[in-house]
């Protein structure tokens, strides 16, 4: 039988595991299956690696989510889902494509900061050992492109030839490209490539907006 902490004023040990409070086991196991992506990888990231940082039993892995696979999807989505609410705050109303773009940079910042691309990138890296993380990769995702389209579409309603703008297609190909460096700069560590990148992207948005006829 369990020994009950009798010291005046102490607080109850707090159960881990099977027995702990359900919604707060599993927070606590979503933070920490994206620690470990973030700090050690696809690879190493393993049912020990989260267990440890959860200080749980393992089991209680596969108790809260069925396996490894659910709980990492499920700390992408608590992550894209919070930085996507994030992104539609900070970009509401604007329309000014160099203050956009100025915007986008910031908000990229923090993505990084967060550490929640590098959870996107490593559970894209490791759709090759386990394609199974596809379709919960693609969900998360989704919501993100259909944003990104909408922001081009309400962007494009100021330039004379907005019209005729592919939008889902520009969509799909910023999105394309935000993970591509993002994959490129794990590659080589030259982590400026971002904003170089931004830098001729206020050039251009510059330029743009002083082609357009003055209203």
């Amino acid at each position: 039988m369990a020994t009950k902490n009798t010291k005046s004023g102490s607080a109850p040990t707090r159960k881990r595991g099977r027995g702990a409070d359900p919604e707060l086991m599993r927070a606590t196991l979503v933070e920490a299956a994206a620690s470990s992506l973030r700090e050690a990888g696809f690879g190493g990231t393993t049912a020990r690696s989260i267990a440890e940082r959860a200080t749980c039993n393992q089991a209680a892995i596969y108790y809260h989510f069925g396996g490894i696979d659910s709980l990492l999807l499920a700390a992408l989505e608590k992550g894209s889902a919070a930085r996507l609410a994030r992104y539609k705050i900070a970009l509401d109303g604007e329309r000014d494509l160099p203050a956009l773009v100025a915007t986008l940079q910031e908000l990229h910042a923090e993505d990084v900061a967060s550490g929640h691309l590098a959870v996107l990138s490593e559970l894209l890296g490791g759709i090759t050992a386990n394609p199974d993380l596809r379709l919960g990769i693609e969900e998360s995702t989704q919501p993100w492109i259909e944003f990104i389209e909408k922001q081009i579409e309400e962007a494009a309603r100021s330039l004379s030839f907005g019209s005729v703008l592919p939008t889902a297609d520009l969509a799909d190909l910023v999105f394309s490209l935000v993970m591509g460096v993002e994959l490129r700069n794990k590659l080589d560590g030259q982590v400026d490539r971002s904003d170089r990148i931004f830098r001729f992207a206020a050039l251009l948005a510059t330029l743009v907006q002083s082609q357009q006829p003055a209203e």
